[in-house]
């Protein structure tokens, strides 16, 4: 048996990740429709993040490595694990309610579950399968109008569409990681190199799109942008930790707490309200979130 305090400390670890996440929601929604363009938001969380983790990474003398095959997987990860993703999310944050964006974006692992099982990554399980089909249900209700038709097909529907994008990119990422992962490097120098080639990748469309933001005078927008950089580095710390000291299984249940995070955070601050297909949704969505977790804790 292990002390109270001892054992408390995944659990704080997963409760605290979960509202760090979850908050970048409400945070973008802010940014992007306060003048901060969604490539120039994609940019700095990427660049921020990408140093603060290399100086985490130096501090605890792990080493990087950049041959081919770590080049190849850095890029990989970085496009289809960060610059895509996020920079999709940023640019459906000022079209959606943001919890019902956090919602959309943490159905990764209901969307991971068939893929995998496409490419044998996975064997087949009734209950972890029923969970994909109810979550299925919650994200048809989002996307699709009430009445089947391109007439009643509205713009929040399309935007719920495109926001769709980032959690089956996240999922692609994820299942490159468990294939590909090179087992003979950190996980966190893993991280910064992904951060650091999915910089390369936003760099040229930034320039391109000339949607860098200065951060020299301190405003609100700016403040919010140096807050989630510093965020999103203390996450990606603390999803190392929580990996070595809890290991995947624990953390698969961080989605459900980062979506009822966007959820309370949307509606303190914004006042969200849900209309009830979207309540339905939601519950069908964490319904399913909750049957994928249980039947990972139970058997694997």
């Amino acid at each position: 048996m292990y002390p109270l305090k001892t054992r408390a400390i995944p659990l704080i670890l997963l409760i605290a990740l979960g509202f760090i996440w979850g908050s970048g929601y409400t945070l973008a929604k802010f940014a992007v429709t306060h003048g901060v363009s969604p490539v120039g938001y994609a940019f700095w969380q990427s660049l921020g993040p990408a140093l603060l983790v290399i100086l985490f990474v130096l501090f605890s003398r792990d080493r990087f490595v950049w041959d081919k095959e770590h080049l190849r997987y850095y890029a990989v990860t970085g496009l289809l694990g960060i610059a895509l993703p996020n920079t999709n999310m940023y640019i459906v944050a000022a079209h959606l309610p943001a919890g019902l964006l956090a919602i959309i974006v943490n159905t990764v692992p209901i969307l991971t579950y068939p893929l995998a099982l496409l490419w044998q990554l996975e064997r087949f399980s009734g209950l972890r399968f029923l969970g994909v089909i109810v979550g299925f249900s919650g994200i048809l209700c989002i996307v699709l109008p009430a009445t089947l038709g391109l007439a009643t097909f509205s713009t929040a529907n399309a935007w719920a569409c495109l926001a769709l994008i980032s959690p089956v990119s996240f999922s692609l990422a994820a299942l490159y990681i468990h294939k590909k992962r090179p087992a003979e490097t950190s996980a966190i120098s893993l991280t910064a190199g992904m951060l650091s080639l999915s910089t390369v990748f936003l760099l040229p469309l930034m320039l391109y799109s000339h949607s860098f933001y200065p951060l020299t005078r301190l405003n609100a927008p700016e403040l919010v942008v140096l807050l989630e950089i510093v965020l999103s580095s203390v996450g990606y710390i603390l999803f190392f930790i929580l990996i070595r000291r809890a290991g995947a299984v624990y953390y698969s249940l961080v989605g459900g707490i980062v979506a009822l995070t966007g959820l309370f955070w949307g509606f303190w601050i914004y006042d969200e309200t849900l209309s009830q297909r979207d309540i339905y949704a939601t519950l069908l969505i964490l319904a399913a979130l909750a049957l994928l977790s249980l039947k990972v804790n139970k058997y694997e």
